[in-house]
């Protein structure tokens, strides 16, 4: 992971030529901040900063020590640095046992306090690949990417390594990463002084996840949560609108379905008047009675809204 990140600190600048038709035009890494990016940069900064101000004061705080069991649920629960910590990075015996579902959504922002390059290369990352991903796909689609990512890299490392807790981004990272080398596929990137085009490259590092999966190690990355945001990474980017399309066309044949049932209900109200301007109400049947009431109710609930 470090030799990855080591490139990034070279790269000066990638030219791209989608799918290589038609001219080249270059585009400069990190050229420009986008609002999604630049908020997720600012927000994760700052809960490494309370972090670093949790973990100092650690020792005030008192409460659950290692090896404590928590009300049965959790038996020697090891605890992190801090109790901040403890409670918002994704731990599957806290997030499963004991219905902190939030971790799955706030460990993303956490970063190891012991080392501080383990927030500079994943905010580094994000930056010069994050604007141009964002770019790409909008705001909307890109945050959804994003968390939705995060969240299952999270629950893919939970199912392979249950027993070891998980803090950063890498996971929903790997996802824009991936994300880049698909939109971009011919962007040229300077790898130390060798240039490659970052679909092979992500093929590299994908290959190096995988037998990092594969053949244990005894380093606390979480290779597990990295390879669960390249294969959703790679899922969203292909499958998505496809997604999106068959969403949208439920959506307009509900709303089809739901616009011919009230044009039903008008005509049947209309024949039922039209049955009590002749015959008066003594002329409706117990039914019809009920009917009018019901869409008299609707059309009350439809108004008010």
């Amino acid at each position: 992971k470090f030799l990855k990140y080591l490139f990034l600190l070279k790269m000066a600048s990638y030219n791209n030529s989608y799918n290589g038709a038609g001219s080249g035009f270059g585009l400069s890494i990190g050229r420009k901040w986008t609002r999604a990016v630049m908020i997720l940069i600012i927000v994760n900064v700052s809960v490494f900063v309370i972090q670093l101000i949790f973990s100092s004061i650690s020792s005030q705080w008192g409460g659950v020590s290692p090896g404590t069991d928590m009300d049965g649920m959790v038996p020697q629960l090891t605890l992190g640095p801090d109790q901040f910590t403890t409670i918002f990075w994704l731990y599957k015996p806290l997030a499963i046992g004991k219905l902190w579902l939030w971790q799955f959504v706030t460990y993303m922002f956490l970063h190891s306090v012991e080392s501080p390059w383990h927030i500079i290369f994943n905010m580094l990352v994000l930056w010069m690949f994050g604007s141009e991903v964002e770019r790409a796909m909008g705001t909307r689609k890109f945050l959804t990417m994003y968390f939705t990512a995060g969240i299952f890299a999270g629950m893919f490392c939970c199912l392979f390594t249950p027993e070891s807790p998980i803090i950063g981004a890498s996971g929903a990272i790997f996802a824009v990463e991936i994300a880049f080398a698909m939109f971009f596929p011919n962007a040229t990137i300077i790898f130390f002084m060798f240039p490659i085009k970052a679909k092979y490259l992500v093929m590299v590092f994908a290959g190096i996840t995988v037998i990092s999966c594969i053949i244990p190690s005894s380093g606390n990355t979480a290779h597990f949560a990295h390879l669960g945001g390249l294969i959703y990474g790679f899922l969203f980017i292909r499958y998505e609108p496809r997604f999106s399309s068959f969403l949208l066309s439920w959506q307009n044949q509900q709303q089809e379905r739901e616009y011919q049932k009230e044009e039903d209900i008008k005509r049947q109200v209309d024949v039922l008047l039209d049955k009590v301007n002749r015959g008066g109400m003594k002329s409706l049947t117990r039914r019809e009675r009920n009917f009018l009431r019901s869409a008299s109710k609707r059309y009350r609930k439809a108004g008010a809204k």
